[in-house]
């Protein structure tokens, strides 16, 4: 197996708008030892013609074709054909800057890390290619952390770059008997507890080198459903994962995020999901049970005292005031937990 060789796995479901600027991206890298897999989940449009016709061009390229089973699944069958001792992801509707893998394997080599992380930009239009990361070179700007504190990040004020798949380089060996939760959404925050725990580093790029296209017929960007209480299952996951890991101020911490957010749960159920009574009832129970668990932690690893006593607070008036919590707390139309 090549040391450099980095393999670049697309989902691919009716994306054949996107699916030409997707695949230019994973092919115009500056780093040119790669092994792109695409997996056709399915597709009902012209996807998976456009998938064979970019096998027969270029070598680089295999195509699995499946019956459509989920991104999770699509994902895991790439897995499964990995080459490379790295491995990264790509939305079939988003894209990479060119200089993605090499920024991005050059500092996992150079500081001995195993993942590396950068930041995304958004692009509304979907037409701005590679002149939105038109940027000065930021490869000597990073941050390298322990797997610990990625942890105590994904939790907090990095949450949002460090739970998800994409936007990571990844050795190859931390998938080893690890995959996606088929059927679900938040796939990627049921595998990021196992993923930067197990890694020996992680490096925070200062570059920005994905885009996401803000698609809107994506998941994340349709109406609230009770899918999204997926969210739950995969906090519950973290609390499973550390306590077996024999994590007990981890998994603590995941506690504490799954009690908030049973409570996001319930208040953006009761506002989107009005007649769903059968479930506030269920969330409702659920919130106050994970309250009493919260109320039990008394490690703080993360926050300041300070901050430790707001964050009481604010669970509190989850556990007694919930209107007067989603009102503070829910204010903005989101749809995520």
């Amino acid at each position: 197996m090549r040391e450099n060789l980095v393999t670049i796995i697309i989902p691919v479901y009716n994306t054949q708008d996107y699916l030409e600027r997707c695949v230019s991206s994973a092919l115009g890298q500056t780093h040119h030892d790669l092994q792109v897999i695409l997996i056709n989940d399915g597709s009902t449009d012209g996807s998976g013609r456009m998938c064979d016709a970019y096998a027969a061009a270029d070598s680089r390229i295999e195509v699995i074709h499946q019956e459509n089973a989920g991104q999770s699944a699509a994902r895991n069958s790439g897995l499964e054909r990995v080459k490379g001792q790295w491995v990264t992801f790509l939305d079939a509707d988003d894209y990479f800057s060119m200089h993605y893998v090499e920024q991005s394997l050059s500092a996992c080599l150079k500081h001995g890390a195993d993942i590396a992380a950068c930041r995304s930009i958004s692009d509304y239009d979907g037409s701005l290619g590679e002149e939105l990361f038109a940027l000065p070179d930021n490869s000597d700007n990073f941050e390298r952390i322990s797997n610990r504190e990625a942890v105590l990040m994904h939790f907090g004020r990095r949450a949002a770059l460090l739970n998800m798949a994409c936007c990571k380089l990844y050795r190859a060996s931390l998938w080893r008997g690890l995959r996606f939760p088929p059927g679900m959404i938040w796939e990627d925050v049921f595998v990021s507890h196992h993923i930067l725990y197990n890694a020996h580093a992680v490096i925070i790029l200062g570059s920005a080198l994905y885009a996401y296209c803000m698609v809107p017929g994506s998941t994340m960007r349709k109406p609230f459903s009770l899918k999204r209480l997926d969210a739950l299952k995969a906090w519950e996951e973290g609390i499973r994962f550390y306590e077996q890991a024999g994590e007990p101020e981890f998994a603590a911490l995941a506690r504490r995020v799954y009690c908030n957010r049973v409570f996001d749960a319930y208040g953006l159920c009761k506002k989107h999901l009005p007649d769903e009574r059968a479930v506030h009832k269920q969330l409702r129970r659920q919130a106050i049970s994970a309250y009493r668990e919260a109320m039990r932690i008394r490690s703080y690893i993360d926050l300041s005292p300070k901050r430790a006593f707001a964050y009481r607070v604010k669970q509190l008036i989850g556990r007694y005031c919930p209107a007067l919590y989603a009102a503070m707390f829910l204010r903005k139309p989101t749809w995520t937990l």
